[in-house]
């Protein structure tokens, strides 16, 4: 709608996880290289923390597209079900390919030590990322499950090395990190840990920035006012950032304006925060 208008060849602030808009500060470097890390060496596991919005999903979605995940194995993710342990096991089955019915966790653990140490065809190991992970905070038996879960390895063939079946990235709300507690021994297992924080100021710039080169536009569309009234009302949240600056550059669009103000940002703000609603003034007919 508004593309032309900017010059851009694509939306630069789509709430969606793409890797080519994926602005990695140097928090979401550190992230990225440990579980790379906790992939590549074939660790247990490993736990990514942060608030909504923070880019911990577009984080996964980057690790998906990585080297390391066509080297090592299979990466699939799924959202942690809320209805218990049961639907959990059954979607790891799912992820393993595994068609199979059962009626309790235990059944299900079952079928997968079978697969994971039949001899033919060999297992394949899995990277399993479990977004939204605090939803199990609540749920003891699915915690269960998982620590159950990174007990289960192949066979040791001539010529290979020892590794899990499963390598778990568990992914959520902070949160998370406290439901661990009560869990040590899966605790324990997922070694490797990174609380993503919310961007600073300066980031907020580098991020716009970078998202707008990355569609074929460039940062001087936006005043430097208007940026850092950005960064102090979108809190640092990328997914925040990207509502903000779509809507600005919407209204940008709509007024013929030639860069984004501090006027078309208050705006845009406003809007994004839960403003009242713009209704358009229609002209009455006699």
């Amino acid at each position: 709608m508004y593309l032309a208008h900017w010059n851009l060849r694509e939306f630069p602030f789509q709430n969606v996880a793409d890797p080519r808009f994926a602005y990695l500060s140097d928090q979401h470097q550190e992230a990225l290289a440990r579980l790379v890390y906790t992939v590549r060496t074939g660790k247990l596991g490993a736990v990514l923390t942060g608030p909504y919005g923070v880019g911990k999903s577009l984080l996964l979605e980057v690790l998906a597209h990585h080297t390391v995940i066509r080297e090592t194995g299979r990466f699939t993710r799924f959202d942690a079900p809320c209805d218990g342990a049961l639907d959990l096991a059954a979607s790891v089955l799912a992820a393993c390919g595994l068609d199979r019915r059962f009626q309790t966790p235990s059944a299900a653990l079952a079928w997968l030590r079978e697969a994971v140490e039949s001899e033919s065809p060999a297992f394949v190991p899995l990277v399993l990322a479990l977004d939204e992970a605090h939803a199990l905070r609540n749920d003891p038996a699915s915690f269960d499950f998982l620590q159950r879960l990174l007990n289960l390895q192949p066979p040791v063939r001539p010529g290979t090395e020892a590794r899990p079946a499963m390598t778990l990235l568990l992914c959520g709300l902070p949160e998370l990190e406290t439901a661990l507690e009560a869990h040590p021994s899966l605790r324990q297992r997922l070694g490797v840990g990174w609380r993503l924080e919310p961007l600073q100021p300066p980031q907020v710039r580098e991020y716009v920035a970078f998202r707008m080169r990355a569609a074929g536009g460039d940062i001087f569309a936006f005043e430097e006012e208007s940026l850092a009234l950005l960064a102090e009302a979108s809190g640092g949240l990328p997914r925040v950032i990207n509502h903000m600056c779509d809507t600005a550059l919407l209204l940008g669009f709509a007024s013929r304006a030639s860069r984004v103000t501090s006027s078309l940002m208050r705006q845009a703000i406003e809007e994004v925060q839960g403003g009242p609603l713009v209704r358009p003034e229609y002209p009455r007919h006699a």
